[in-house]
C-alpha cells in the first residue's frame, strides 16, 4: 500500500506509539530540567551564548533563551510564556506540573489505557481542582502588609532577605500609586533599569522619566548653556523632524551661483525664524521632537533658552501628551493654544552614566520606577522582577482571593482528587488519581530543592492535611513542614488555577498527537500566514525602556 510520502513532501515521520513516546519524553525532559529551579532555594541555570552569560531561575526566561528543537518541548515551553505573560508568576510550576502529568500518562499508557481515557480523566481532574481552589482560599482582600507578603513570595529566592523586603515594598507602593487609575498599566508606569548602584538605590518617582542617552547630539554642539531644570514649563511636542522640507523627488539641492546660495540661506533663516517666533509666542520652554532637529534651529532655540530633546521614541511621545496635556503637531506652524502642554517640572538628571529627563505634573497620574543594579544583568533582572511583582498584584486585585503557598494548595488538591476518584465508576478514576500524584510533584520539588527529604515531607503534609491543617506547606528555606501563613507565604488563587489549566492543556495537546510529520515546506496558508493555533503569551504590560530611536538632548 502506498505510503504518505507518495502523496506529500515528507522529510521525516514518526507515528503511532513512537510518536507518543517521543513527545511525552520531550515534555518530561524539559520539566525535569526546570524542576530544580522551583522555590526560593531552587538552583539557577547558566545560559551561555553569543559571548554572553545569563544566570536566572525563572522558567519563562530560561525557555525563551533556549534553542528548543523538539516540537513537543516547544509546546510545553509555550505554557511557561503564557503563564508568565498573563500572571507574572507560576511559569516554572506550570512546566513542572505539565511534565509530571506526562510522566504519569506514560505509565497509564504502558498499562493499556487509551490516550482519550487519560485526557478525559485529566480534564475532569483539572476542573475539579480549579473549583477546589476557592475552598482553600484564606483571604479575599489585601492590605499593604498582605501586598508585600504576596510580592515577597514571588521574589523570594532571587535576592537576599533585605533586598527581597525592599523590592516587595517598592512594588507594593508602586501598585498602590497607580491601581485606582482607570487606564492600563503601560499608560501609567515606566520602568528603567540602570546599572552602577546597589538595588536599594531604586526609587519610585512621580512623573515620566525618559532615558535621554545621546545619539549624534552632544553638549558641545551648541554655544549656549541650557538649564538643568525648568519649573512651570510650557511644553510642545512635534511628531516629526524639524528641518527644511524638500520634495521626495529632490532630496538634495544645488546652488548654481552665489545668489542662489543666498536665497537658500534666506529661506532657511526665514523658516527657522518663523518656527522660533511661533514657539516664543506660545511661551514654550521645552520642545520634544520625535525625529531630528536641524543644528541651526537647535542652536537658535538654545540661545533663546528653549530646552530641546530630539529623537523621542514614539511611545513616549504619546505618554508626554498624557502627562503634559500637549497635542503633538507636525511642525511649530501647527501649534495653537490647545496643542501646548504644561509641566510643573522638567528636570535633567544623570543616573550613573545615563542622562535622563523627568517630566512631572501634579495633575498627571504617571509614575516611573528607577531600578538600580551593580551590573547590566542585575539591573535587567531587577526590572523583570518588579514587572512580575506588579502583574501578580494586579492578578490578585482582579480576581480576589489568596491561598497558602509552599505546596499547601497542591497537597490539599491531591487529597480531594483521590477522594473524588473513589466515586468515579469507570477507568477515568485511574487518570484522576494519577493527576493527584502529579500535583504533589510541586511540594516534593520544593522540599528537595531546600535540602529536605521529599518523601518524608509529603507524608508529613498528608498527615497534617488529614488532620485539618490546610495551611501546612513546605518552608522552602528549611525544607521542613509548617503553617506557611505564619511566614507570610501567600499566592493569588488565580495563579494556582491557571497553573493547573495551562499544564493540563499542554499535556492534553501532546496526548492527542499520534503522528509527527516533518516537511521541507514552511507551514503557512496561501496568504502566507503561519499555522499557529496557540498563543505564546504577552509581556507583563509594563512600558519598559525599548530600543528604537535613541534619545539626544539638543542645546
Amino acid at each position: 500500500m502506498a505510503g504518505l510520502d507518495t502523496i506529500a513532501n515528507v522529510a521525516d515521520r514518526v507515528d503511532g506509539e513512537d510518536a507518543v513516546d517521543r513527545n511525552l519524553s520531550a515534555g518530561v525532559a524539559l520539566s525535569r530540567m526546570l524542576r530544580t529551579t522551583l522555590g526560593p532555594r531552587g538552583s539557577d541555570k547558566m545560559l551561555v551564548g553569543g559571548g554572553e552569560v545569563l544566570l536566572t531561575n525563572k522558567g519563562s526566561s530560561i525557555v525563551d533563551r533556549m534553542d528548543i528543537e523538539s516540537p513537543a518541548a516547544t509546546l510545553v515551553a509555550d505554557i511557561a510564556r503564557a503563564q508568565s505573560g498573563e500572571l507574572g508568576d507560576g511559569s516554572t510550576a506550570a512546566v513542572v506540573l505539565a511534565g509530571a502529568l506526562l510522566d504519569e500518562a506514560t505509565s497509564l499508557l504502558d498499562d493499556g489505557f487509551h490516550p482519550t481515557t487519560v485526557i478525559e480523566g485529566y480534564t475532569r481532574a483539572a476542573a475539579r481542582a480549579r473549583s477546589q481552589v476557592d475552598e482553600l482560599t484564606i483571604a479575599e482582600s489585601m492590605d499593604a502588609e498582605t501586598r508585600r507578603a504576596v510580592v515577597e513570595t514571588t521574589v523570594t529566592g532571587r535576592w537576599d532577605d533585605d533586598r527581597t523586603a525592599f523590592l516587595a515594598d517598592l512594588v507594593a507602593r508602586t501598585h498602590e500609586a497607580i491601581r485606582d487609575a482607570d487606564r492600563p498599566r503601560n499608560d501609567l508606569l515606566t520602568l528603567h533599569g540602570v546599572p552602577g548602584a546597589d538595588t536599594e538605590a531604586s526609587e519610585l518617582l512621580d512623573g515620566l522619566l525618559i532615558d535621554t542617552d545621546r545619539s549624534s547630539t552632544s553638549l558641545s554642539d551648541v554655544p549656549a548653556a541650557v538649564p538643568s531644570r525648568v519649573d512651570d514649563a510650557v511644553v510642545a511636542v512635534v511628531d516629526d523632524e524639524l528641518t527644511i522640507r524638500t520634495p521626495e523627488s529632490a532630496p538634495r539641492y544645488t546652488a548654481d551661483d552665489p545668489d542662489d546660495l543666498e536665497r537658500v540661506q534666506a529661506f532657511e533663516s526665514e523658516t527657522y525664524g518663523r518656527y522660533a517666533d511661533t514657539l516664543d509666542a506660545h511661551g514654550v520652554d521645552v520642545l520634544f521632537c520625535q525625529k531630528s532637529v536641524d543644528d541651526r534651529l537647535r542652536a537658535r532655540l538654545a540661545r533663546e533658552g528653549v530646552l530641546v530633546f530630539e529623537r523621542t521614541r514614539q511611545g513616549e511621545v504619546h505618554t508626554l501628551e498624557r502627562v503634559t496635556g500637549a497635542r503633538a503637531v507636525m511642525d511649530p506652524d501647527g501649534l495653537d493654544r490647545g496643542a501646548v502642554g504644561r509641566a510643573d517640572v522638567v528636570e535633567r538628571r544623570r543616573v550613573g552614566d545615563a542622562p535622563f529627563v523627568l517630566v512631572r505634573d501634579a495633575s498627571a497620574t504617571h509614575r516611573s520606577v528607577l531600578l538600580r543594579g551593580g551590573t547590566d544583568h542585575v539591573a535587567t533582572e531587577t526590572e523583570r522582577i518588579v514587572a512580575d511583582g506588579l502583574t501578580v498584584l494586579e492578578t490578585a486585585a482582579d480576581r480576589p482571593g489568596l491561598v497558602p503557598g509552599g505546596g499547601a494548595v497542591e497537597v490539599g488538591l491531591a487529597r480531594d482528587l483521590r477522594s473524588h476518584a473513589r466515586g468515579i465508576p469507570d477507568r477515568e478514576a485511574f487518570a484522576v488519581s494519577a493527576f493527584a500524584d502529579a500535583v504533589e510533584t510541586i511540594p516534593a520539588a520544593l522540599a528537595r530543592n531546600a535540602g529536605g527529604r521529599p518523601i518524608d515531607a509529603l507524608l508529613e503534609l498528608r498527615r497534617r492535611h488529614d488532620a485539618g491543617e490546610t495551611t501546612a506547606g513546605i518552608d522552602a528555606t528549611t525544607g521542613g513542614v509548617r503553617d506557611v501563613t505564619e511566614i507570610g507565604l501567600l499566592e493569588p488563587a488565580r495563579t494556582k488555577e491557571r497553573v493547573v489549566a495551562n499544564a493540563t492543556q499542554a499535556a492534553s495537546f501532546l496526548l492527542r498527537v499520534d503522528d509527527v510529520i516533518e516537511t521541507d515546506e514552511p507551514l503557512h496558508d496561501d496568504d502566507g500566514h503561519d499555522h499557529h493555533d496557540h498563543d505564546h503569551g504577552a509581556g507583563g504590560g509594563v512600558q519598559r525602556s525599548t530600543d528604537g530611536y535613541p534619545w539626544a538632548i539638543g542645546h
